[in-house]
């Protein structure tokens, strides 16, 4: 009787359980960045590496010589208004810089993994524009820049507005190689204030990351 009493009992199945909770992980840096470059190490290693187009540039080595050679120029410009002789030596150190600048542009191209190919057509677009100025207005914009009388200058104007019409092809060189110029600022700019590579590339090791 009792176990004819008895009612079956109900299945029991596996209850769902919650889902445990597990924390992120941190964040462990690959690498390890050194210390910026200071501005007097970083102007003694571009002078250092004067001929040096290959390896890689961090950016603060590069933007301090960059802003060394910007201020030395500005202090001679300044007073090379006063005096001819200060004109020279303004002269004379923007030559003497000139190599060591670009020298490190390449590095520090290559230290975002870019050739040094952008530098060429850099300067192939400066120099059409540069070389295309001359031939167009060059002796007249010198000579216009030292007139005193209003008339020499107006007379100037007019006859380099004359040469610039003579030769069309030229001006539109001129004008093609200057605005290719501008947007190539702005393209380097961008590139340089890039970041360095984390890894190693075919350029050498990273000189930020260790």
């Amino acid at each position: 009787m009792e176990q004819q009493n008895q009612q079956p009992q109900p299945p029991v199945f596996n209850q769902p359980q919650a889902p445990q909770y597990q924390p992120a992980p941190q964040y462990q840096p690959r690498v390890t960045a050194s210390p910026m470059m200071d501005p007097v190490t970083a102007i003694k290693t571009c002078f250092k590496k004067y001929f040096d187009f290959k390896g890689r540039a961090r950016r603060s080595e590069f933007w301090w010589f960059i802003l060394f050679v910007v201020i030395v120029s500005s202090v001679f410009s300044f007073f090379g208004l006063l005096s001819p002789i200060v004109g020279y030596l303004s002269l004379a150190f923007s030559l003497a810089v000139l190599i060591p600048e670009l020298a490190v542009l390449c590095r520090r191209l290559h230290d975002t993994g870019r050739g040094s190919w952008w530098v060429v057509l850099m300067a192939i677009l400066m120099g059409g524009y540069y070389g295309t100025f001359a031939s167009l207005i060059g002796s007249n914009f010198s000579d216009m820049a030292s007139a005193t009388n209003p008339e020499d200058v107006m007379g100037m104007a007019q006859e380099m507005a004359n040469s610039i019409q003579a030769a069309p092809g030229l001006a539109t060189i001129m004008m093609l190689c200057s605005m290719g110029s501008i947007i190539m600022a702005i393209i380097m700019i961008i590139f340089t204030v890039k970041d360095s590579d984390w890894n190693d590339n075919k350029y050498g090791p990273s000189p930020k990351y260790k």
